[in-house]
């Protein structure tokens, strides 16, 4: 069955790529059977044993973690070994060139990627927790240290903190897959499930060949087998996330063509797409620390303007963003680039300068606690009634 409002876009779709818009399609109906069920078997103890059984999966403290429902138990079991199609040293390429590009790679995720998963119905989801538009900054920061770690050699070795933060973010969707499909909240015959395996799919495949092909565009020079490692971080990734591996990519190639047919079954951005985009735009000022009102303004109009640029002005228009002349910017941003990391090959040590303090930028906008990594859930879906998580 397919979800009504899938169905204008699925036909388009399907004309395109049959078989991969029927998966997508089929995908729309499952969301992550082994963390829905660790989430729903924690609902009764609370907040606070949740936290502290999902803190001991996550450290290995087996002997606390034997303490916890069995569901909870198996579904750390399953994800502590990875698949063996993961090759963790051959991911050192795509890392490296991530750092090279780190302030492209940044700001490509902002103004094209997150711009264009928003305007897919994961916005729906995304939207009834209220987290974007009102702790939109935290947000951005908080995506901002999941590609920094991710990209560090051992972030994605069984103890890093990349793993780590896959996995808390995997928990996180699926609690909010259950206060979805509690009683009134989450049509599904009309909209699928929320945050369904095909939305997570196609954000995975966003967040690596999307964004690879989007950082070209803006002069990053990324040769085959850097992009291709990249996709394979964002493949395991991906994996960690609870992409079934029905529905996961295998390379670049077929990450775009996910987002192609992806893109094409969802339909066209709702209000929740349009106000999640909007506010993802004017938050982005405020992790630079253009707080002033003139300076985020303007700030938050040059980031339209790219936006614009990267995604096309027709996805631009549906989502409401001001009108405004694009041509030339991205050979203008290409040419900055290029010039920028041709001067710094010149002078003595300019690379390793620049690599420097792309790193301390990525550390200043990145969100960081003190005691460490949080392993709460939320307890409801509203952000402004739910307990700090």
């Amino acid at each position: 069955m397919i979800p009504t409002t899938y169905e204008p876009g699925y036909a388009k779709a399907r004309a395109l790529n049959s078989r991969l818009a029927d998966n997508y399609i089929r995908h729309t109906h499952i969301g992550d059977p082994l963390a829905d069920d660790a989430v729903e078997a924690l609902a009764p103890l609370g907040q606070q044993e949740a936290h502290r059984l999902i803190a001991a999966g996550m450290e290995q403290h087996d002997e606390v973690l034997s303490t916890a429902p069995f569901a909870l138990q198996e579904f750390f079991r399953q994800i502590s070994v990875p698949p063996p199609w993961v090759d963790l040293p051959s991911l050192v390429p795509g890392m490296r060139a991530y750092h090279q590009n780190s302030d492209l790679f940044i700001a490509v995720h902002v103004t094209s990627v997150l711009v264009s998963g928003f305007s897919t119905l994961i916005s729906k989801s995304f939207f009834r927790t209220g987290r974007l538009t009102d702790y939109g900054v935290r947000r951005l920061q908080q995506n901002n240290r999941h590609l920094l770690e991710i990209c560090l050699p051992g972030g994605l070795e069984r103890r890093g903190d990349a793993w780590k933060l896959s996995v808390r973010i995997r928990l996180v969707h699926a609690q909010l897959r259950w206060l979805l499909r509690q009683p009134g909240e989450w049509d599904e015959r009309r909209d699928g499930t929320p945050i369904s395996a095909a939305h997570m799919a196609f954000a995975s495949s966003a967040f690596s060949s999307l964004l690879v092909e989007q950082v070209r565009r803006v002069g990053a020079r990324i040769n085959q087998e850097e992009a291709e490692s990249f996709v394979q971080i964002w493949r395991y990734v991906g994996w960690l996330f609870g992409v079934p591996e029905t529905i996961l990519f295998r390379d670049f190639d077929e990450g775009l063509e996910l987002c192609r047919i992806g893109f094409l079954c969802e339909p066209e951005p709702s209000e929740e797409a349009v106000l999640m985009a909007n506010a993802l735009i004017n938050s982005a000022p405020l992790i630079t620390g253009a707080v002033e009102p003139e300076k985020r303004r303007a700030m938050a109009k040059f980031v339209y303007r790219v936006s614009r640029a990267l995604v096309g002005d027709e996805l631009a228009d549906q989502l409401r963003f001001p009108p405004q002349r694009t041509t030339g910017l991205l050979f203008l941003l290409k040419w900055r680039h290029r010039s920028a990391a041709f001067l710094n090959r010149l002078l003595p040590g300019g690379s390793a300068r620049r690599r420097s303090t792309n790193f301390v930028t990525l550390l200043q906008r990145s969100f960081f606690e003190e005691a460490g990594i949080p392993y709460r859930l939320p307890d409801v879906l509203d952000a402004d009634r739910a307990k700090r998580w």
